[in-house]
């Protein structure tokens, strides 16, 4: 097990920026410019797989060209504005997060899986959509603040702290209502979730990585035979568009990095009570209820069944990788 540090390492050049970050686990900042908005959706619409559908992050993507080409173009449009805000980092990966029209595109809730040591480290996605966000086209809600809840290893082998209340944690997150080109920046350590795209269009998300510039990245596996303990592996800097098992094998042990051997962990877990105490309840079921298209409504959707598609074989496993 492992502690957070007493004070993250500050990445953002403004000091209020910082604060706000590490108070709530995410800020809100102006990011592309209507020209670079237009770029990147000519970009997405030469270049993606013609057979995606649901939800779609291009990590997914079988065509290493395409994973390649997004991420190299993803970085170089948003290099003017991670300049303009950010200070002593790495950025290490761009890529595209469709959804496309219908069920399957929801996205469960979940945290994104730990790609540095936090005890030392922060690993930070820019979350901008192409279009402006509404409850209908699957915006993100999130857990404000549940990123320094107690410190987790995360993975899609790895039982996520808010398990035993999964369906519950729905009534607490806050929708991120957004424009077209601006940013969330978000721990990835933050509880979030974004309901299915019922609107008639894609809703196209770009998502760039970035961490302090000392970090390296390292990733956790666990399986029944390690008892409270996870195997840490440490990975390259290419790892998230090298990685082939994003897109299935996800549960699977890692196949590439190197191996530290297991390290002790306890699995913490929160209840109800937990919830109550720490988070204030929203309207989000009711929102996300009200965006399902009466046509939907009438054939008895739970909002469970939104939440968790599975009417296509490997989708869960998927809803519990690296994007949003």
């Amino acid at each position: 097990m492992f502690n957070f540090p007493n004070q993250m390492l500050q990445v953002f050049k403004s000091d209020e920026t910082q604060a706000s970050f590490e108070k709530n686990g995410f800020v809100i900042l102006p990011f592309y410019s209507p020209e670079e908005i237009n770029q990147l959706n000519e970009m997405y619409h030469q270049l993606h797989p013609k057979d995606e559908n649901g939800f779609f992050p291009s990590t997914f993507s079988k065509d290493k060209k395409y994973r390649l080409v997004a991420d190299e173009e993803i970085r170089r449009i948003g290099s003017r504005s991670i300049n303009q805000y950010c200070q002593n980092i790495k950025v290490v990966c761009g890529a595209f997060i469709v959804k496309n029209i219908g069920i399957e595109s929801g996205m469960c809730v979940h945290q994104d899986m730990s790609l540095v040591d936090e005890s030392r480290f922060t690993g930070i996605n820019i979350w901008v959509p192409l279009v402006d966000l509404t409850i209908e086209n699957g915006t993100l809600f999130v857990l404000k603040g549940s990123h320094r809840m107690f410190p987790t290893y995360r993975g899609s082998s790895i039982s996520e702290c808010f398990s035993p209340v999964m369906n519950e944690v729905l009534d607490f997150l806050e929708p991120i209502i957004i424009k077209a080109g601006d940013a969330v920046f978000f721990d990835q350590s933050i509880i979030h979730f974004s309901p299915p795209n019922y609107s008639d269009n894609i809703r196209i998300v770009t998502n760039t990585y970035f961490t302090h510039q000392d970090a390296e990245f390292r990733t956790y596996y666990w399986n029944k035979d390690f008892e409270n303990n996870v195997e840490v592996f440490v990975q390259d800097n290419s790892f998230m568009t090298n990685f082939e098992q994003f897109g299935e094998n996800i549960h699977a042990r890692p196949k590439v990095g190197k191996s530290l051997g297991l390290v002790p962990y306890q699995f913490p877990k929160i209840d109800l009570n937990y919830l109550e105490k720490n988070f204030q309840r929203t309207n989000a079921r009711q929102l996300i209820s009200n965006a399902i298209p009466k046509e939907i409504n009438t054939q008895n959707i739970e909002i469970d069944q939104v939440k968790f598609p599975d009417n296509k074989k490997g989708i869960l496993a998927k809803l519990k990788s690296f994007f949003n």
